[in-house]
This record gives C-alpha cells, sequence and structure tokens, in this order.
C-alpha cells in the first residue's frame, strides 16, 4: 500500500512540475511569432525559421502538459450524468473509462509515438525547409507526453481503487 501511496506522490509532483516547468516555453513561442510579425510586417524582411521554431515548440508545450493537463482534471469530460453520481459510482467510473479509454490511448499514443520518433531518428530527418532544422528532439515530445499522461491515468486509477477500498481520498 505504501509503494502505491509513494507511486501517486512522485508521479503527481513529476507532473506537477513539468507542467509549470514547460508551460515557460508559452514565452519562448510568443516571442518567435512577436519577432516575426514584427521581421515580415514592419521591417519587411520575413525570416525561414520561426514558423519551424514555433511549431516545434507549441507541439512540446501541448504533448508535454498531458499529464499535467490529467493532474487538474483539465482534460474534456462529459459532466452530465456524473457530477450526480455518489463519489463511489464517480470512482467506479473513472476506473472504467481509464481501462477503456485513457489507458488505452496514452498506450496506442505512446507505442506508435515512440516509433514516430525512432524512425525520425534512425534517419536524422531533418524539414525540407532552407533552415533545414532537425525534427527529432521535437518529434520525442510525443512519446513523453504519452508517458506522463499514462502515468498520471495511472495515478488517478490507483486513487480510485485506493478509495473504493479503503473509503479515503488521495488526491
Amino acid at each position: 500500500m505504501n509503494g502505491m501511496k509513494l507511486f501517486i506522490k512522485y508521479v503527481d509532483i513529476c507532473n506537477e512540475w513539468i507542467g509549470k516547468t514547460f508551460s515557460w516555453l508559452i514565452l519562448t513561442l510568443i516571442f518567435f511569432t512577436c519577432f516575426e510579425v514584427f521581421t515580415r510586417r514592419l521591417l519587411g524582411k520575413p525570416t525561414i525559421w520561426t514558423l519551424e521554431m514555433s511549431t516545434f515548440f507549441a507541439c512540446g508545450v501541448c504533448l508535454l502538459a498531458l499529464g499535467y493537463t490529467q493532474l487538474h482534471k483539465a482534460h474534456v469530460n462529459v459532466d452530465i450524468l456524473y457530477l450526480n453520481f455518489s463519489p463511489k459510482v464517480q470512482a467506479i467510473c473513472n476506473i472504467i473509462t481509464y481501462l477503456l479509454f485513457l489507458g488505452l490511448f496514452s498506450t496506442i499514443l505512446l507505442v506508435f509515438g515512440w516509433i514516430f520518433f525512432w524512425d525520425s531518428w534512425s534517419i536524422a530527418e531533418r524539414t525540407p525547409s532552407a533552415f533545414n532544422a532537425i525534427k527529432y528532439p521535437s518529434k520525442f515530445a510525443v512519446p513523453v507526453g504519452a508517458f506522463l499522461l499514462f502515468t498520471q491515468g495511472l495515478s488517478g486509477f490507483i486513487k480510485n481503487i485506493l478509495f473504493l477500498v479503503k473509503g479515503e481520498r488521495y488526491d
């Protein structure tokens, strides 16, 4: 039981830290966008690299925030019936939806995301533009984000099991 609580604590702390840390990448994304607007509209000299870098950073922010978003229960939910259920029925619904949807989705995303990254890494894939940036670092965010989502979903799954067994919340 202590191992499960330690796992929950570690995953929650890790996803909280990763989410807050990588959210600062949004400032970099804003900088790239503003820089491109400035150079394109005011100087009349657009850059090649800002669109690609903006895309890479946007992917990183979105994917690395998957676990953080799950931790704070901010993913899209359909709560029409769910909110009227008792806490124990809600826990049962959470367990079922983890097994049928979140666990399955994040596992598939992790496996195919790893293949997606590995294929890019193995050929040292680069963008076809004149900037010719390497692609695989941004593609690595796919399996990492999927892993963070999977572990955070597993943490929630264990929290719901413990709630049903012991009647205590671990949020």
